[in-house]
């Protein structure tokens, strides 16, 4: 275990560790939520939903500047003495930094908790402190996780990320179910979880923690301010609905009742949102490391389209027929979710669309221009809290996280589109697409009819008839169906169909940049510039399920086509013998 936690990988296999990591802690946590929804009132899972949002908010603020400052400058660390000691120094300033504004932040939050309630109404005097501690905690666990990702060390920030959330789940239901604590027991869970995690990555660090010694200046943060402006406007698009609901709609009926039934629809809807993060996160290592835009953005492509392949169609579930899915999952006294879920279903489309686009852009080096344009997508959400939720309640909040998320898909996809100069969409395939989508709504309007539990059974036959349309339609690669083929009883493992010591074609396929045999390796910049030796994703990536296999084949062989797709132009960049230019 002590070796593993040590290892250092390469950005493919990295890639792949985290995905896994992201998937496991996602079902996790969606799994706590139903399970609290079921525990607790909906009042108490009103004040559940506010904290664990307030923290969730806390984190995108903690982990936007110095973490990110700090991965750079370790990434560099072994090119030299100077760099070894540039690297230490930015570790102290981090450490320093990060836990300095956690305090900060931790004392602000518990002076206006504890004296006005504004914050979380209802939430009393103990979970209020343990929030405040939990918050100092997440500082330096941010911190920790930036150092462990420069050292490339991915197997132990999964192993961090996924401690924790098995702490939080088991510390959590014990004392809810076991003591009747509630709220409280629930910022107990919160604390420790933080706590082990914290000290879970302070070990894995062993060996490049530096002593003490001089602590970089303020100058060696400054990349970092535009990617800390545009992720917590980011985190704040993903909170504000849920934190503010209470309070704007204070006086005008909602109540923390209302806000648990609306953190429970948003549990279920935001779901597929995770998916889709774990995939852009997954890529961004090779639209980093592209030679060219063109080609940064064939890699990009490939994730994208299974948002409309994949995660489309199970959102039209909750978007046509939410019934059927909350019935079954979440307890009596929640039926108002299902209007709410169909809403927050819209916007959660746009914040997968949203985290695309801003991680493809960060990952060329455009923060800049993202950090300008994310604040005015929250101060629209932000505009439309303040309007609809006084005059709506918790439906006018669902429609203002929409607003905030589909305005910044518009900005951010202009400026997409400014950058890279992408292809126009294939119309034939959007059509070809929007057969089996058709019938997929169609079956999901006629489940809406059926009574339970058979409005299920209906939506689940709709789903496999969408998907042996897409199949029948041609609208998956020959490496996807590879995949796919591999999957069956008996069939072979997938694998790419050209070798690396092949040049690749000058015209190669839509979406396709690299050529690569099974565990072949190649050298490719990182996002921080450092060259470094990249593992098969293909083989890296087989335990993450077809999906992620499946966006694997997408990117290391050719033929890679979709929804969405981009050519090479004849003449333009190709990998020959497994080596990047």
């Amino acid at each position: 275990m002590s070796s593993r936690m040590s290892t250092e990988r390469g950005a493919a296999g990295g890639s792949a560790v985290l995905l896994v990591g992201i998937v496991v802690t996602a079902a996790l946590n969606y799994g706590l939520g139903v399970a609290l929804a079921w525990l607790l009132t909906p009042s108490a899972f009103g004040g559940v939903g506010m904290l664990l949002n307030l923290l969730l908010l806390a984190t995108s603020v903690l982990a936007a500047g110095f973490p990110w400052s700090l991965a750079r400058a370790v990434a560099r660390r072994d090119h030299g003495p100077a760099e070894k000691e540039a690297a230490d120094e930015t570790f102290r300033a981090a450490l320093a930094g990060n836990v300095g504004l956690g305090f900060v932040l931790a004392v602000v939050f518990g002076a206006i908790q504890l004296t006005t309630g504004a914050v979380l109404p209802g939430i009393g005097t103990v979970p209020t402190v343990l929030a405040a501690g939990t918050i100092v905690l997440l500082a330096l666990g941010a911190v920790l996780l930036g150092a462990l990702q420069g050292n490339r060390r991915f197997d132990a920030v999964g192993a961090t990320r996924v401690l924790e959330i098995v702490v939080k789940v088991v510390v959590a239901l014990g004392l809810v179910t076991l003591f009747g604590l509630g709220v409280s027991g629930v910022a107990i869970a919160l604390f420790v979880s933080a706590a082990v995690s914290a000290a879970w990555a302070w070990w894995s660090l062993r060996g490049r923690r530096p002593g003490r010694g001089r602590i970089a200046g303020l100058r060696a943060f400054a990349t970092a301010v535009p990617m800390a402006v545009a992720t917590t406007g980011f985190g704040l698009m993903g909170t504000l609905d849920v934190l503010l609901l209470g309070t704007v709609g204070a006086g005008h009926g909602v109540t923390v009742a209302t806000v648990g039934v609306y953190q429970a629809a948003a549990i279920l809807a935001r779901a597929p949102f995770f998916v889709g993060s774990a995939l852009s996160d997954a890529v961004f290592p090779f639209i980093a490391g592209a030679p060219t835009l063109r080609e940064a953005h064939a890699k990009l492509m490939t994730v994208l389209r299974w948002v409309p392949l994949a995660l489309i169609p199970m959102q039209l579930v909750l978007l046509v027929t939410p019934a059927s899915v909350l019935d079954l999952v979440l307890p009596a006294g929640y039926e108002d979710a299902a209007h709410l879920a169909r809403v927050i279903t819209i916007g959660t489309t746009g914040l997968i669309f949203a985290d695309m686009l801003l991680k493809a852009l960060f990952a060329r080096g455009f923060a800049a221009s993202v950090a300008l344009r994310v604040p005015v997508s929250v101060a629209v959400q932000l505009a439309a809290l303040l309007l609809l939720v006084p005059r709506l309640g918790a439906i006018g909040a669902a429609w203002a996280f929409a607003a905030g998320t589909w305005a910044t898909v518009a900005l951010l996809g202009v400026e997409y589109l400014r950058r890279f100069r992408p292809s126009v969409v294939r119309i034939g395939t959007v059509v070809r697409w929007l057969v089996p989508v058709a019938v997929l709504v169609g079956v999901l309007l006629l489940a809406e009819r059926v009574p339970a539990p058979f409005d299920l059974l209906v939506a689940i036959g709709g789903l496999l008839v969408y998907g042996i349309g897409i199949l029948r339609l041609g609208l998956l690669t020959d490496g996807e169906m590879a995949v796919l083929r591999s999957r069956l009883p008996g069939g072979r493992p997938a694998a790419p169909t050209a070798e690396a010591t092949d040049p690749a074609p000058a015209d190669l396929a839509p979406g396709a940049a690299t050529v690569a045999a099974p565990g072949a390796e190649r050298l490719a910049p990182d996002h921080a510039g450092r060259d470094h030796v990249v593992p098969s994703l293909v083989a890296r990536t087989a335990a993450a399920g077809p999906v992620a296999e499946a966006t694997a084949v997408g990117l290391e062989m050719p033929g890679a086509a979709g929804i969405v797709g981009e050519d090479v132009p004849p003449g333009g960049h190709h990998h020959s013998q497994g080596v990047s230019e």
